[in-house]
């Protein structure tokens, strides 16, 4: 397994709507709200330790606002095929159209502690995966702000060996810090653009050829 770090934009250049950016825009926004929210209540903080964004600038250097916080970054975008094609279709009058089917992707997400004291860093990650340990699934039911188009996300940690997290923080450019990785599970992209198909009927059975 091998991860190329990527900005939040980058992977998103196939897909046609600005709808589907805010989509994932907006998603990684509500969890990490919600880890902060968390964060506040366990440490009786009254400033935000989680951001979104990368752990390097384009200098190769930690940006300021990232440091003493834990970083949420966007690593890699991967797209789901394990689900079946199954093409939806509507009527229109007396039309039948076929909608095009969702792209459903999984996000890889990798949660950083950018602190200066080891010891902080290893408190924060620790309050970091037991808050999504205890909360692995985001739905309407029990998170304001997910997008409409967004059923549900759900979190799992991805386990790596030694190797893999070497390429992944060689990817990055940066010295391992202490992290966790998550893969979010699903967001489903779909354009409201429907293309006519024809439709086949059923010859009468009382029309008879003519010879």
């Amino acid at each position: 397994m091998v991860y190329t770090h990527v900005y939040l934009a980058v992977e998103l250049m196939y897909v046609p709507s600005i709808i589907a950016i805010l989509m994932l825009y907006k998603s990684l926004h509500v969890i990490v709200a919600e880890l902060n929210a968390h964060l506040k209540t366990r440490f009786q903080l009254s400033e935000n330790k989680a951001i979104l964004g990368t752990i390097l600038n384009e200098e190769g250097a930690v940006p300021e606002e990232n440091k003493n916080k834990i970083v949420c970054t966007l690593v890699n975008l991967e797209q789901d095929t394990n689900i079946p094609y199954n093409p939806i279709y509507r009527r229109q009058g007396d039309k039948l159209l076929q909608e095009q089917v969702p792209l459903n992707f999984n996000l890889d997400v990798l949660f950083t502690a950018l602190f200066g004291n080891y010891d902080e860093a290893l408190k924060f990650l620790s309050a970091t995966i037991y808050f999504f340990q205890g909360k692995s699934l985001f739905d309407h039911q029990n998170s304001k702000g997910l997008p409409p188009q967004v059923p549900q996300l759900s979190m799992e940690v991805i386990k790596l060996s030694y190797h893999e997290a070497h390429s992944l923080w060689t990817a990055i450019g940066a010295k391992y810090m202490p992290s966790v990785l998550f893969k979010i599970r699903m967001l489903s992209y779909q354009e409201g653009i429907a293309q006519e198909v024809p439709v086949i009927t059923e010859p009468e059975d009382n029309v008879r050829p003519n010879y």
